[in-house]
């Protein structure tokens, strides 16, 4: 009985969710109808798929954003409507997002949106509470944390439950359901029932948790499992600074990272447990020493950051380490010099840090882009390569300084080129040796492999189809196409094949055609781009004629000369006879 009343309260709470956060639910279900119409155009190769992708990242962004704004709105405007209150406010961000953040979409416009998820989500965690301060604060970010866990449990039983489902309808009675309802039905799972799940979850704004009991298990977790493997690492750590003070060899790169996530996990440790300071020694003896015992880890920390940096200057990797690097070590000095004071001050601090780190002026993207610069003109300086603020051909530049311009230069051309100074502004990827005097040339690539990436021209030209029956656009990790009991599919990444009401009209493996093309186009320019004349062939048998005309593809070229492809993406024009 009690098992089914805990269902029951579970459904109605996803009700109650619906009530409380409408927006947040709306915003939800469209995201999920984003992300299936995605796929489909995905599927089919067919329509304006950067349309559907701009709009569901602007509609994931608005949708966090809505809990937080109904957070607000109950600590503070509760007497005014709360549909336009949160809406409102919702509506201008998802819009301003989507004008200004999700066009060219490329490296930096992913990592600003991994920035802003992460700074919404964290503020779901304080946003009821910044304006409404009130003690128990821990107490109130478990619960979150506890509403979270059950959430993901459920919802990963449903999940597993609806597949399981699938798996065996197919298996007994060969119903042949496509494999991409799995991926629709955990869009569901997460967006329908895991989102009003977790919202049912939250908790209310005159909730009282200051007699809210501390989980055992939690505690136990704590303090008798993760402090010690912490002081058992804080150890090692202490231990491997040792040697570098009596070897001299500072810490390699790794280090930064073993560090860092080591001391953010620290810094979790200490805020949950603060409930229970006067109650355990432990616990107690954790919070007051860890803090102090941390800082010259810090410091190694820096130093190895540092001399990266030093060596090859700020990217946005090395950004975010000593970002996140410089809030631990102000979050322990807070430990260190307030004794009882607000924990709420960590999540909003890094909220913030996540914002500032991806938008602004100070960003990650803005402070790479000036130290490669200053890198960059530095090295063309050094070689007598900069005359009159314009760059002349290199000669007789080292070795290891080819390998510092080449890949200040790639840096920029995975970002924005435009940042980069000096350069011309017609200069394309193929210019690379007629303005510097030299190959582009990497230190990471082994001397035994040669990789090649061919892009062709059609994505912004198109091409005429008149004279054929069938258009099909195929790649390697899409699901087969069909049309009229047609079916055309990519089998082991290079083998073409056509089959029709399950029989086979052609199965052709073009692996050595294209690896003709490879060598053809220079595999050397890495990145050409080639008209299509030079890119497309005819295969035909008494059954079909198929043009097949080339979009994109790369790999390696192994010491034994063998291809290995590990993307391609073609066109097919096709004839039935």
């Amino acid at each position: 009985m009690k098992w089914t009343e805990t269902v029951k309260k579970q459904i109605t709470g996803l009700g109650s969710s619906v009530i409380r956060f409408p927006v947040t639910a709306l915003l939800s279900f469209t995201l999920m109808s984003l992300l299936i119409t995605l796929n489909e155009m995905n599927i089919d190769g067919s329509g304006n798929q950067e349309l559907i992708e701009r709009l569901a990242m602007a509609t994931a962004i608005g949708m966090l954003f809505s809990i937080s704004m109904k957070h607000i709105y109950e600590a503070k405007l509760d007497k005014y409507n709360s549909i336009l209150m949160v809406s409102a406010p919702t509506a201008v961000i998802t819009f301003l997002y989507y004008l200004f953040f999700t066009k060219d979409m490329d490296l930096i416009r992913g990592i600003q949106f991994a920035g802003a998820i992460v700074a919404l989500i964290i503020s779901i965690f304080y946003s009821l509470k910044v304006l409404h301060p009130k003690q128990a604060y821990e107490a109130y970010v478990i619960r979150i944390f506890s509403g979270l866990f059950l959430t993901v449990l459920y919802a990963g039983v449903l999940f597993f439950g609806i597949s399981a489902i699938i798996f065996t309808i197919n298996s007994l009675f060969d119903a042949d359901i496509d494999g991409k309802w799995f991926f629709y039905f955990f869009l569901m799972d997460t967006f329908i029932f895991g989102a009003l799940m977790f919202l049912s979850k939250l908790p209310e704004r005159d909730e009282s948790f200051e007699d809210a009991p501390y989980s055992k298990g939690l505690k136990v977790l704590l303090l008798y499992i993760v402090i010690p493997l912490i002081t058992i690492y804080t150890g090692i750590l202490y231990v491997y600074f040792a040697k570098i003070l009596v070897t001299s060899e500072w810490p390699r790169g790794l280090v930064s990272n073993l560090v860092l996530w080591y001391s953010v996990v620290a810094a979790a440790v200490i805020f949950f447990i603060t409930p229970i300071l006067e109650e355990n020694k432990l616990a107690k003896i954790f919070r007051t020493w860890f803090p102090r015992v941390l800082l010259p880890i810090l410091a190694m920390m820096f130093v190895s950051i540092g001399k990266r940096i030093h060596q090859y200057g700020v990217t946005e990797n090395r950004y975010f380490v000593v970002l996140l690097g410089i809030w631990v070590l102000g979050i322990m000095v807070y430990f260190i010099l307030v004794k009882n004071g607000k924990n709420i001050i960590i999540p909003v601090t890094l909220s913030i840090i996540a914002i500032v780190s991806v938008f602004g002026p100070l960003s990650a993207f803005n402070v790479s882009a000036f130290s490669q610069n200053q890198r960059f003109t530095a090295l063309l300086e050094k070689n007598n390569m900069l005359v009159s603020g314009e760059i002349t051909p290199g000669t007789n530049v080292s070795k290891t300084d080819q390998e510092n311009i080449s890949s200040i230069v790639q840096y920029f051309e995975n970002r924005n080129l435009d940042q980069i100074k000096y350069v011309p502004e017609s200069y394309t990827y193929n210019d690379f040796k007629t303005v510097f005097g030299f190959e582009k040339t990497y230190d990471y690539y082994t001397p035994d492999t040669s990789y090649f990436y061919v892009n062709t021209e059609i994505e912004s030209s198109g091409f005429t189809v008149g004279g054929y029956d069938y258009l099909f656009f195929v790649n390697n990790y899409m699901e087969p196409k069909s049309i009229d009991q047609l079916t055309v599919s990519l089998k082991d990444m290079t083998t073409l094949v056509l089959e029709k009401n399950g029989t086979t009209l052609l199965e052709e493996n073009l692996s050595e055609r294209l690896a003709a093309i490879a060598e053809e186009n220079n595999m050397a320019n890495s990145g050409k781009t080639i008209s299509k004349e030079e890119i497309s062939f005819v295969l035909e048998n008494n059954e079909v004629e198929v043009k097949v005309v080339l979009r994109e593809m790369s790999g390696r070229k192994e010491t034994d000369d063998s291809y290995i492809f590990d993307q391609l993406s073609l066109v097919l024009l096709l004839n039935l006879k």
